[in-house]
């Protein structure tokens, strides 16, 4: 057996042994607990039941360790194949371990934690939830009307994604879902009793289809690392980054977006602090409508505890996904690295893996991407995002934002008695002439008279 074949092989068996796993099934709350939770006037924590699930834990576990114990080599390739199965075994524990403190520090181990920095800059994650989630409101401005029904919604998914994905992409409606919307590997599901705006809908289809479900595909179509269709260990935090990255350079991000990302990750942090449900309720609810509170409640509690100090802690990887993906594709398009960019969509991965799957593209073992977003196909476009991102960068905002200030205070403080200046001055406004009329305009239509001479 050559190395390509053998590779292969495992990759394959890797993709197969983790097809029951599937970690938001066995977290999301059936809709009767928050009708209950209503009922009771909000005043009693949920009473979410720990649902089995689909398959044995320990044997699955059993199959990823023996599976793992047949990947012996040192290589790159092999030693990253190996950190998959590991991934895939924490994320089987943390699904045992649902109702308990234990899930939430597999969850930490998966998804990391709200305050944790930026490994490439050191940046604060909660400062810049808190950019996000304290973003202001327009006085008097209503939001954007939601028309779209779950079903009229998918229509415009299926509208911007067929023409790229075709008839890959297959598009359902779940009652099973606590977000409005989610992607599987080959799919894109919303929930029934959603309703969308235009532009969530078109947000949708370029965070869900042409982002998740595309990656997944072109992991799926390589020739020997199909287990980039899964994605590598830790690929979530940049997979979750480029959805966001992919609502804005599409044109579909708005402010309320970006307010419930923030909150959702302060969610978190306030759980892992010691808030239980009730308390997170009533924060949310100063926010949001109580059914939607309740919702981000959900998210941030689901396989947790209630009472507080073990959140579920994917909602924290939003802003930290978020700009480090917007940091890498700076520094590809700025610096010209093409092949990096291009790896960056062969399948799922962390940026932090980009160089080597770059490095595998060079050696023939990991193709390039077939699918690529209209967003990053257009690289005339993309370009003069990053121009001006980097342009505005070499600005101080602080500084810009003194200087506007002094005017305004000069400017709103200084015209009230505008009109006894000119009295003082022995001009009495009521002797001035009137202004003359306009000139006369001609009809161009009108014949041209001949003048006299």
């Amino acid at each position: 057996m050559d190395g390509r074949t053998y590779l292969r092989r495992l990759s394959d068996a890797l993709v197969h042994a983790q097809r029951p796993i599937r970690i938001l099934k066995a977290l999301n709350w059936p809709d009767e607990v928050h009708r209950r939770f209503f009922r009771q006037k909000a005043r009693e924590l949920p009473r979410p039941e720990v649902r089995p699930l689909d398959y044995d834990p320990r044997d699955k576990v059993a199959q990823l360790e023996s599976l793992r114990r047949k990947i012996r080599g040192r290589n790159p390739i092999e030693q990253a194949l190996r950190r998959k199965c590991d991934e895939f075994v924490e994320v089987v524990r943390m699904l045992q371990a649902r109702g308990t403190k234990r899930f939430y520090a597999h969850s930490v181990r998966l998804y990391g934690e709200p305050r944790r920095v930026f490994q490439d800059s050191g940046v604060d994650n909660l400062e810049i939830a808190r950019l996000w989630a304290t973003r202001p409101y327009r006085p008097g401005s209503p939001m954007e009307p939601r028309p779209l029904s779950a079903r009229e919604a998918l229509a415009v998914v299926q509208s911007i994604t067929a023409p790229i994905l075709g008839e890959r992409c297959r598009l359902k409606i779940s009652r099973r879902l606590t977000a409005d919307a989610a992607a599987g590997a080959t799919s894109v599901a919303v929930r029934a009793e959603a309703r969308f705006s235009h532009r969530q809908a078109r947000a949708l289809a370029h965070h869900e289809g042409l982002w998740h479900v595309l990656t997944s595909l072109n992991g799926y179509d390589q020739p020997v690392l199909t287990v980039l269709g899964v994605g590598l260990a830790g690929f979530a935090t940049s997979q979750e980054g480029g959805g966001v990255v992919a609502e804005l350079l599409s044109g579909n991000m708005t402010a309320e977006r970006l307010r419930e990302l923030g909150e959702r990750a302060l969610s978190v942090d306030l759980v892992a602090q010691g808030a239980d449900y009730l308390e997170l309720f009533r924060y949310l609810s100063h926010r949001f409508s109580p059914e939607k509170a309740a919702q981000l409640c959900e998210r941030v509690f689901r396989g947790g505890v209630l009472t507080g100090g073990a959140p579920f802690t994917k909602d924290a990887i939003y802003q930290r996904g978020y700009c480090r993906v917007f940091n890498f594709l700076r520094h590809t398009v700025e610096n010209g690295e093409t092949s990096l960019f291009e790896a960056f969509f062969a399948g799922k991965m962390s940026v932090d893996d980009t160089p080597f799957i770059d490095a595998l593209m060079h050696e023939g073992l990991v193709a390039p991407p077939r699918l690529l977003p209209p967003w990053a196909a257009d690289q005339e476009g993309l370009g003069a995002q990053i121009v001006h991102s980097l342009t505005m960068s070499r600005f101080d905002l602080g500084k810009v934002s003194r200087y506007y200030e002094k005017l305004v205070q000069k400017h709103r403080g200084g015209l009230g008695n505008w009109e006894a200046g000119l009295t003082a001055r022995g001009v009495d406004p009521d002797l001035l002439p009137d202004a003359p009329p306009p000139p006369a305009t001609r009809n161009p239509r009108s014949p041209r008279r001949a003048s006299r001479r």
